[in-house]
């Protein structure tokens, strides 16, 4: 099942929509099941009962009722569930609320080292486990001012980290955001598989060479280059975590020419997607 954050919650759960902000009090009561997932907004997950296991294109998250987590915008991932129940918060947020967090606190990153992992995960303690229950309640309970306290709640888990030993970990991630422009936010927030990259250009309201060298400057790479990593990354995954054969991860990964897929994934990854099914089994 292909899930996208937070558009599926906003379709088949009861979510807050608080302008640039959205919460939700996630609930399974299923069996245990891979989702493949695309995360179109930053999001903080407080796990309140059950685990879940969240695979990346380079590294396994293991998440339970004792942790916190980030997880930044503009990634695939395969959400396992371990358990037959599974509760959570989810704050799901644009860049534009941590940069604003950044300005109001006047906060500074010279020299940090940016967050190259694209999930931050931080452990409870107990004035998280109360802000949790503070959470809760406000989310059953409708109050005349439940926008701002929400949002006061997130600021609050922010600043709580800060003072938490995650502190290095979420400075390095809050400067990776910082680094961001709005280029990039809109990119990786709106970016689709099987949509052509350069449709972008059209949206701001660009000809392709200067969105070609615009891009160029903002990732380090070309947009057909960049296009194309991003669907060996969830060829990748979908090979490791999923029972698809090679002919089937390379049309759900948006690839034309099985020929040429194999021979792109095994210079990315210096290994062939068959090598990946044969390792797996």
């Amino acid at each position: 099942m292909k899930v996208i954050l937070p558009n599926f919650l906003e379709e088949n759960y009861r979510l807050n929509k608080l302008g640039n902000l959205s919460i939700c009090q996630y609930i399974q009561y299923e069996e245990q099941y891979k989702n493949e997932v695309f995360i179109s907004t930053n999001i903080l997950i407080f796990v309140i009962k059950g685990s879940k296991i969240l695979h990346f294109k380079d590294e396994k998250i293991i998440a339970n009722s004792k942790d916190i987590l980030f997880l930044k915008s503009g990634n695939y991932i395969m959400s396992e569930m371990v358990d037959d129940y599974y509760e959570a918060i989810l704050f799901m947020y644009d860049d534009t609320i941590l940069l604003d967090f950044i300005k109001k606190y006047n906060l500074h990153f010279d020299g940090k080292k940016l967050l190259e992992s694209n999930v931050c995960k931080i452990k409870k303690t107990l004035l998280f486990e109360t802000l949790q229950s503070s959470i809760l309640s406000y989310l059953k309970n409708t109050t005349f001012n439940q926008e701002s306290i929400i949002k006061l709640k997130l600021e609050e888990a922010f600043l709580n980290i800060l003072e938490s030993t995650s502190k290095e970990s979420f400075e390095a991630f809050l400067s990776s955001i910082l680094s961001n422009s709005f280029f990039k936010t809109k990119i990786e927030k709106e970016f689709d598989i099987d949509k052509n990259i350069l449709l972008f250009a059209k949206e701001f309201n660009i000809t392709d060479l200067a969105f070609r060298n615009k891009f160029k400057e903002t990732f380090g790479t070309t947009p057909k280059k960049w296009q194309n990593r991003k669907k060996l990354e969830k060829a990748k995954l979908l090979l490791e975590t999923t029972g698809y054969n090679v002919t089937q991860v390379c049309q759900q990964s948006g690839f034309d020419n099985i020929s040429w897929f194999i021979q792109a994934f095994k210079k990315e990854y210096k290994i062939t997607p068959k090598q990946i099914k044969n390792n797996k089994n």
